[in-house]
């Protein structure tokens, strides 16, 4: 993720039924979120999963092996950044 003249870039993926998986850094309410659902302190961004705004699981996976564990990775499609 970076920044361009305030931009922040996203990364999002939609799949079938409102499913969808946003990139986030952990920092702010993400940071206590994640805390709260196991992720290590000392990673700074993960995988959010909410199918109809409710996390799907745990909501934060930190690494892609543990987010293929509960999402069919390749149901996904990049989402529209501007949704």
């Amino acid at each position: 993720m970076g920044a361009d003249r305030g931009h922040v870039e996203r990364a999002c993926w939609v799949g079938p039924g409102g499913l969808r998986v946003a990139a986030v850094r952990l920092n702010g309410a993400h940071r206590v979120w994640a805390d709260a659902v196991g992720i290590p302190a000392e990673v700074q961004g993960a995988f959010l999963v909410t199918d109809g705004g409710a996390c799907v699981g745990r909501g934060y996976y930190a690494t892609v092996e543990e987010l293929a564990e509960v999402v069919d990775l390749a149901a996904l499609r990049p989402c529209d950044p501007e949704a």
